[in-house]
């Protein structure tokens, strides 16, 4: 033991330890604590206006790019908003048509429209109605997300409603991500109604102390304050997405009280132990407070791997998320302690209900410890009735269908899934898939173009080739292409591709394939949705892959330096990523199945956003990793002390078991209240992780990892002698101490 360890003993047992800083400037680190909580509330006014739904496609994808083309070149592109025109009579009728017309103009002459598709001029019989009493208007629209959802929106505020003799509809992509974009303001207030009473209650009822109760709750205000001026800081120059704010503020609010809930409960001991209330910060805060450290660099760490995809999405909820969690383990390092040292003895155990449990337990195991001599028992059948139960739960992922969130992830009542409804019915184009092809590289006019157009038309699900070349179908021109072919620069030219499958279908995404694979003079480029997806599938298995790896290693060595031990690492992943796998099942029985989504207000998804796994990955991996670090360093800090593997191990559990379950409540509930949610995608993230927390914290943290350090016994301590002084090296090097390089001796009764 080092000189430093052994006169800091001395010191506790004389009860003379000098003044600690969290009880010396305690009044400074809270004044600033309130000055920050304020500023960040003041700074964060205005977050929600620069927050925008958007940023989930990868800009340097094929189909951005095809996209880019389309709009600035040719003055075409995918029409991402959809008016609906109705009318009492014939839509294509005198009066009708004439305001038809004018609407057209108006719409064409706003600022960020490329172009307008109407029936009316010229004559289009294909976006009528059967009944002739509804005009389709199809519209692009220029620019990026931010750009595209504003001019959405001032175009629906302004002629959406009665026109007479018509009356306008808006639908479309954009019409979903307005929709979304208002409803998640909405959702943000109603789910901070929820988990705030409900964990409030669970921490009084934990801690018997309103006292004790309102520390993690400030600490969980001042990381959602500080979240959301992080989020205003970073939209001021990057596209944070509008989800972000929901997801961090809960994120950031559940890790700020699951580890104040760590650093009270552990200063409670302290306090009992007989410590001055200055000697008792400081021991919380190196026991204690070294977990929470390395709780936030490992959940640092894992949300680190959504700064790797291209996707902006991804790269602002990373960055917000990183922040957050940041924020939170400053809260509760920096700021907690001085709390701590404030109020001091009023926080230790003084209700009457607190009082008679623990005289109760005195004399017989409590809960948590017949728990863990149970699973020693038996370790070999827990193991395996619990993985294979795993297992079953997460055997639904592998039907998951791939598709980004349309009106079918909006409330019933939702006015863009309403008109949506209403346009599919009326107009059966709208059920089918539109795909354009751009050939930059062949004259537009030339015979080369000609054949392309001819091609296209011959490959299996195409059924109708239309464009600057003429309209093809089955290998033949049905029309003559215009007296002035369309190429904007006298070279290259595009086709607009349709086909009676879906838009997420295994078809539509084989048929993006077979055109890409066309020869001509250079690349056939490919936009629209499927090729958006496509392009998606093919980045996220691209970047994941190494990104997970990456993280993982980074993880299992941080681990080892945490423990001393190759086996806790490579254990703690492999059990995340079991756990991890429930949340991909949960995805497809309860939202893509429809089977929990109708409870909640919606219908079935029919496929997953190929955004959001990536977000449950790195978000659930990281907690499920805090709660490995809080056992793990209970169960190897008592077989340091006695060189007792199973002793650590029922002890370890016994100690954190309770605060491990809270913590996750805690957690579970501020998620969960995500579920409360109108949107799908929100209810979808909120479950999700609500459920992978509470199947680790339970089945994993509580029966798989004691059964499985039970039948590993010395071995999980064990670790190559060059690793260990490398261990040692580095840890003397950080702390200026010296390290034993070995931990202590086995006792000859550890199990295995």
């Amino acid at each position: 033991m080092s000189r430093e360890a052994v006169e800091e003993q001395k010191r506790e047992r004389r009860g003379t330890a000098s003044r600690y800083w969290a009880v010396t400037y305690r009044w400074l680190i809270l004044g600033l604590a309130l000055v920050a909580v304020l500023g960040s509330g003041i700074a964060a006014g205005g977050v929600h206006e620069r927050l925008v739904d958007g940023g989930y496609f990868d800009q340097s994808a094929e189909s951005s790019r095809a996209e880019r083309l389309l709009t600035q070149r040719y003055g075409s592109g995918t029409p991402k908003l959809v008016f609906v025109a109705r009318s009492t009579g014939a839509v294509d009728g005198p009066q009708p048509s004439a305001a038809g017309r004018r609407l057209v103009a108006e719409l064409a002459a706003e600022p960020g429209v490329v172009y307008v598709r109407a029936p009316w001029s010229p004559p289009n019989p294909s976006l009528l109605s059967a009944d002739r009493h509804a005009a389709l208007l199809t519209l692009a629209i220029a620019g990026d997300d931010q750009q595209m959802t504003h001019t959405a929106q001032r175009l629906i505020q302004k002629y959406a409603g009665a026109r007479p003799p018509l009356t306008v509809e808006a639908s479309g992509r954009l019409s979903v991500n307005r929709y979304a974009e208002q409803q998640s303001r909405r959702d943000l207030v109603s789910s901070e109604m929820i988990g705030l009473p409900l964990v409030s209650a669970v921490l009084l009822v934990v801690f018997g102390s309103v006292l004790a109760c309102a520390l993690p709750l400030a600490m969980g205000l001042v990381s959602v304050t500080g979240a959301m001026a992080v989020l205003d800081l970073l939209a001021r120059h990057y596209p944070v997405n509008v989800f972000a704010l929901n997801i961090l503020t809960a994120l950031g609010f559940g890790l700020a009280v699951d580890y104040s809930l760590i650093m009270v409960s552990r200063f409670r001991e302290e306090l009992d132990r007989g410590l001055e209330v200055s000697d008792a910060v400081r021991a919380t805060v190196r026991s204690a407070g070294r977990t929470v450290a390395v709780s936030v660099a490992v959940v640092t760490l894992s949300l680190c791997a959504l700064l790797f995809f291209p996707t902006p999405f991804h790269r602002s909820l990373g960055a917000g998320a990183v922040a957050v969690v940041c924020l939170a383990g400053v809260a509760a390092l920096v700021v907690q302690p001085a709390l701590l040292a404030l109020f001091g003895r009023r926080l230790s155990r003084r209700s009457v209900r607190v009082r008679w449990r623990r005289a109760r337990d005195a004399g017989a195991p409590d809960f948590w410890e017949r728990l863990a001599r149970a699973v020693l028992r038996r370790p070999l059948a827990v193991l395996i009735t619990v993985s294979a139960f795993l297992v079953l739960l997460a055997v639904p992922a592998s039907g998951a269908r791939m598709g980004f969130i349309d009106e079918d992830w909006l409330p019933r009542d939702a006015a863009p899934r309403l008109a949506a409804e209403r346009a599919r019915a009326e107009f059966p184009m709208l059920n089918g898939t539109t795909l354009t092809a751009l050939t930059p590289g062949i004259p537009a006019g030339s015979p080369a173009a000609d054949r392309m157009g001819r091609a296209l038309s011959r490959l299996a699900g195409a059924d109708m080739v239309l464009g600057a070349e003429g309209n093809f179908r089955d290998g033949r021109r049905l029309t003559a292409p215009p007296a002035r072919p369309a190429g904007g620069v006298g070279h290259g030219t595009w086709y607009s591709i349709t086909t009676q499958a879906g838009p997420y279908s295994a078809a539509a995404q084989r048929l993006v394939g077979a055109v890409r694979a066309q020869k001509g003079a250079g690349p056939v480029l490919v936009a629209g949705e499927t090729a958006s997806l496509v392009d998606m599938k093919e980045t996220l298995a691209r970047h994941l892959g190494w990104a997970a790896a990456l993280v993982i290693t980074a993880v299992a060595v941080l681990l080892f330096f945490f423990t001393g031990s190759v086996l806790v690492p490579v254990k703690a992943v492999v059990m995340n990523l079991l756990s991890l796998t429930v949340a991909f099942g949960a995805m497809v029985t309860l939202f893509q199945e429809g089977h929990l989504s109708r409870l909640l207000g919606g219908t079935a998804t029919g496929h997953v956003d190929p955004l959001i796994p990536a977000v449950v990955f790195c978000i659930a991996f990281g907690l499920s990793m805090d709660y490995e670090v809080f056992l793990v360093a209970r169960i190897r800090e008592e077989y340091l002390r006695t060189g007792d593997n199973e002793r650590a191990v029922i002890t370890g559990l016994q100690r954190t078991g309770r605060l491990v379950t809270v913590g996750a409540l805690a957690i579970v509930i501020v998620l969960g209240s995500l579920a409360a949610s109108s949107l799908a995608v929100l209810q979808e993230l909120g479950v999700c992780l609500a459920l992978t927390v509470a199947i680790d914290a339970t089945l994993v943290r509580c029966l798989l990892v004691p059964a499985l350090m039970g039948l590993a016994g010395r071995w999980n301590w064990w670790a190559p002698a060059p690793l260990l002084k490398v261990r040692a090296l580095v840890l003397s090097r950080l702390a200026r101490v010296r390290v034993p390089v070995r931990p202590p001796r086995m006792s000859r009764h550890v199990r295995g």
